[in-house]
């Protein structure tokens, strides 16, 4: 009865618009308005989260998760013949923080973003990629794994992303770092030695180990960002020890 009368309420001018936002980004109408209504609902939106509202971290896990495994399939039939780390290190190219940023820019993400964040605070965290992710968990929910993998090849992968360019380009200092271990086939661990509430950001000090022996820190408001740099710096650091 409850979903009936819902069905029945008119949308409002506002929820018109949004959905017809959806739709374009989508090509097809979407269902459940307030589940992508909490896929752009940071955080930081305090004023606004209670038990029938949340945020967006919930969606950001299962996106996270249903756009890693439909790269992953994507990759695995696209390069027969390249083994684990290779295409480890191409998805984790695809769905970085940099490039879920990049796509959550393209789709227009950014202007749908409820958040308390000013620009800068934005820019420097994670957010739109979050947000990003999140979308994909709301996509999955309201319309099942199929049309959300449809979307992902169709709208992300075949339209937004050039391999040709991925394969060329390696930033993924993470995915990189990795493979050395694997090869060396040596223990590695990120651990986080302190995380600190900033107003209405976290920082995240993260320290990079090798068998035990701490290599390198670094702090950044972005845990993934954080992760990438001191993976970068772990990485020249051996590769200078290499060299001479």
């Amino acid at each position: 009865m409850i979903k009936l009368l819902s069905a029945l309420t008119p949308l409002s001018k506002k929820d018109k618009e949004f959905k017809q936002k959806l739709k374009n980004i989508l090509g097809f109408h979407p269902t459940n308005l307030a589940l992508y209504k909490q896929a752009f609902r940071h955080s930081s939106s305090s004023s606004e989260i209670n038990e029938h509202q949340q945020s967006n971290e919930r969606l950001e896990f299962l996106g996270d998760a249903i756009l890693g495994a439909v790269v992953a399939e994507y990759l695995f039939k696209l390069f027969p013949k390249k083994d684990e780390g290779f295409l480890t290190q191409m998805r984790s190219r695809i769905v970085n923080g940099q490039n879920l940023f990049a796509l959550s820019k393209k789709f227009g993400f950014d202007t749908l973003l409820n958040s308390r964040l000013t620009k800068k605070e934005r820019l420097s965290s994670s957010a739109y990629g979050d947000a990003f992710e999140a979308f994909i968990g709301a996509v999955f929910i309201d319309k099942g794994f199929e049309k959300t993998k449809k979307f992902i090849l169709n709208n992300i992968i075949k339209v937004h992303l050039d391999m040709t360019e991925l394969l060329q380009n390696d930033t993924d200092y993470k995915s990189q770092f990795q493979i050395m271990m694997q090869r060396q086939k040596k223990q590695f661990e990120y651990t986080i030695l302190k995380e600190e509430h900033n107003g209405r950001e976290k920082t995240y000090s993260i320290q990079l180990s090798i068998e035990g022996v701490e290599q390198a820190v670094f702090e950044h408001k972005s845990k993934k960002v954080a992760e990438q740099r001191v993976a970068q710096i772990v990485l020249e650091k051996l590769q200078k020890l290499s060299e001479n």
